[in-house]
């Protein structure tokens, strides 16, 4: 489909279009969720598990997708909670997105049932894709498959593999996974924590909570992951020696699954419906080709502002782009050329304000269209002021997963708070676990259980202060060694209420009258929303201690 949202301004021997992010992508299938009314279930007619297309395919080339069954355990309803009143790359009016009404959520395709009349999702193998989907996820842990393909017996190294997952894995990182016709599955995954999800049993609703806007991009040569139109993962896909790297669809179905068929809600793994995706999901749409960062549709998108034409200039002001944000002007005399083949006369760059403003001569003889076009920044999130490097030799093995679990704690650090240190991580095989001392320094042992981002997270605590210093020992009481600290006593009271304490026996922290273990002192005490108040627990003991 790919509609664009387009602007004709018309004056003497002058036309321009604004936001022709025009394409020749062809959309493959395209779910919109905007039949309503909010708050009733989405149509389901026969027995469960049973096609039934209530949800259209505006692609219009008839993929048209199914609930499992109307409401209920493996439902959805409608909700007028959605990332966007208008889609940016559209301008399209959105009313409603989908959420599960109960434990087991399935959508799904059937060409069988759907008897699609242009291009079918089901069996085609792109040499180049993109799967689009918006997603407010329930924090349930595990994984998360939001969108999937179903297959079994396709990868080589894992016959128990779908086809694609676009999902989130137990460490709460965003993921895109696929299996090609070759049999070599890739998979390009952000750092761990990077989703947050809401509470049911506090918030069933997920009012306030974040929308994710989710794209897996491939191109056949690299595998791509944005999130929120941010560049967070990549893969080279040529590296992997695949001779073949276009979308698997298989050959094997299941008793209630067909291969190359899509879902969304759920994943398929081994042959069974599994990683059930709670929350609200909105806005799914596959192509079959690599859309660029400024075809995605929540994309941000400029607009005309102001036109005039002045001393034999034409000028316009365009607002409504993001900060840094490129934007190439093109032009052409004759408007059936394809947008593509413009020419361009002029760059600009969007100011902090999301605007700039452009000149060119006007001409008093020929006709011009004039064409704007966006491209996202595709940089991935700026490095704050907590860094880190390595030393030593690393087995490649053990390398791998420290770079993943201090990628996850140190953006989980600067997300949430401004700690101006690097910290070195050494490779140290006689360590038995791991440790960290004040100023930067973590030996990190040989054993796998202790290289994952909550040792990560423990251990850069150390090197900022914790059970390292003497201004530690300064903030707690002799007996019975309770934090007296302004600062994290108002922390952990506003965390788990005024009874609570944060108890300490000098080296490591954890909360005594019912507060939160923040010190992060084993696994089990590990989540995203603990990774959270461990770093806003961190905050406070520094100002406490004049290091902040």
């Amino acid at each position: 489909m790919n509609k664009t949202m387009t602007k004709l301004v018309w004056l003497p021997l002058v036309t321009i279009i604004l936001n022709a992010n025009f394409s020749s992508a062809a959309t493959v299938a395209y779910w919109r969720f905007e039949n309503g009314p909010a708050n009733s279930p989405v149509a389901h007619s026969g027995a469960d598990g049973t096609f039934y297309g209530a949800i259209p395919d505006a692609s219009g080339n008839g993929n048209d997708l199914s609930p499992w069954s109307q409401g209920g355990w493996a439902g959805y309803a409608y909700r007028s909670d959605v990332p966007a009143s208008r889609i940016p790359f559209s301008g399209e009016e959105n009313h409603f997105s989908v959420k599960n009404t109960g434990s087991y959520p399935a959508m799904f395709t059937s060409a069988a049932g759907s008897s699609p009349t242009g291009i079918n999702a089901q069996t085609i193998t792109p040499a180049q894709f993109t799967v689009e989907v918006s997603y407010k996820p329930e924090n349930t842990g595990g994984y998360r498959t939001v969108i999937g393909r179903d297959a079994l017996n396709i990868s080589s190294s894992d016959p128990k593999l779908a086809a694609f997952y676009l999902q989130i894995r137990p460490d709460d990182s965003f993921c895109a996974a696929f299996t090609d016709v070759a049999g070599y599955s890739h998979s390009a995954y952000s750092p761990p924590g990077w989703s947050y999800g809401f509470n049911f049993s506090s918030n069933p609703e997920g009012v306030g909570a974040n929308w994710y806007h989710l794209v897996a991009v491939s191109d056949g040569s690299t595998l791509r992951l944005y999130v929120n139109n941010v560049l967070v993962a990549t893969n080279d896909l040529i590296a992997s020696g695949s001779p073949n790297r276009a979308l698997a669809v298989g050959s094997t179905s299941g008793s209630d699954w067909t291969t190359g068929a899509w879902s969304v809600g759920r994943g398929l793994y081994n042959g069974a419906h599994t990683d059930r995706a709670f929350g609200l999901i909105d806005e799914v749409r596959i192509s079959d080709t690599a859309l660029s960062t400024g075809q995605f549709l929540f994309a941000p998108h400029p607009a005309l502002a102001n036109f005039k034409m002045q001393n034999g200039n034409i000028t316009f002001d365009v607002t409504n782009g993001s900060p840094n944000m490129l934007c190439f002007i093109t032009r052409s005399d004759k408007l059936s050329t394809p947008v593509a083949q413009w020419s361009p006369i002029s760059s600009r760059v969007f100011n902090s304000a999301g605007t700039f403003s452009f000149s060119t001569p006007a001409s008093t003889t020929q006709q011009y269209f004039y064409s704007l076009k966006t491209t996202v920044p595709t940089n991935t999130p700026a490095t704050g002021a907590l860094t880190y490097s390595l030393a030593g030799d690393w087995p490649a093995d053990a390398k791998a997963r420290i770079i993943y679990a201090l990628d996850g704690a140190v953006a989980e650090y600067n997300r949430y708070g401004t700690f101006s240190e690097h910290i070195t991580a050494n490779y140290s095989p006689g360590t038995p676990t791991a440790d960290g001392s004040f100023g930067g320094w973590i030996n990190f042992g040989s054993n796998p259980s202790y290289q994952n981002m909550r040792t990560a997270l423990h251990e850069i605590s150390h090197t900022l202060g914790v059970g390292t210093t003497w201004q530690w020992d300064a903030n707690l009481a002799a007996v019975p060694g309770v934090w007296i600290g302004a600062n994290g006593v108002a922390q952990i009271h506003a965390f788990d209420g005024s009874n609570t304490q944060v108890y300490s026996d000098g080296t490591h922290f954890w909360g005594i009258n019912g507060g939160g273990s923040y010190g992060l002192n084993y696994d089990s005490e590990g989540s995203t929303e603990n990774f959270r108040r461990h770093v806003l627990m961190m905050l406070a003991f520094r100002k406490d201690m004049g290091l902040q």
